[in-house]
């Protein structure tokens, strides 16, 4: 009598799963593997040519350029490895790749489809003329040119 009653306790306790349980569960870990995964090939492919770094850098550079200048200021910059990276990764325009927005005192660097890096500059100046100049020549290099000004807001 002793022993049918501890079955039946054991019986109580040691319910087995139901094949539903286990489908769910497996289900759930599935898709947090595909979301991990995702993630991490959009960052590879971030880093695959170096893009991410390289707005970066031009972000920081054109920001502190244009946190020294002083109005009147003309500026050219060099960003030759910019359109060949931006070339390289399909953006469909080079209008796309540097963006400076005056009122948020914002310059935004996109050279993979998708993402951009914008970095904000302090100096209280417009930033007007922004012009992406294409060297024709052999030993000509693309060029960023934009001119300072007062504050036009």
């Amino acid at each position: 009598m002793r022993i049918l009653l501890s079955r039946k306790k054991m019986n109580v306790f040691n319910k087995r799963a139901e094949v539903g349980d286990i489908l769910l569960n497996n289900l759930v870990y599935l898709i947090l593997l595909v979301i991990f995964i995702a993630g991490m090939l959009t960052i590879i492919l971030q880093l695959k040519n170096g893009a991410s770094v390289w707005e970066e850098y031009y972000a920081k550079e054109i920001v502190k350029v244009i946190d020294f200048s002083n109005a009147g200021d003309k500026a050219c910059l060099d960003v030759q490895k910019a359109t060949e990276i931006a070339k390289k990764n399909s953006i469909k325009s080079f209008s796309e790749i540097f963006t400076i927005d005056n009122p948020a005192n914002e310059v935004c660097v996109k050279l993979s489809l998708g993402r951009k890096t914008c970095f904000n500059y302090w100096n209280n100046v417009d930033i007007v003329n922004v012009d992406l100049k294409f060297g024709l020549g052999e030993n000509e290099k693309n060029k960023l040119c934009f001119d300072v000004v007062e504050v036009q807001r």
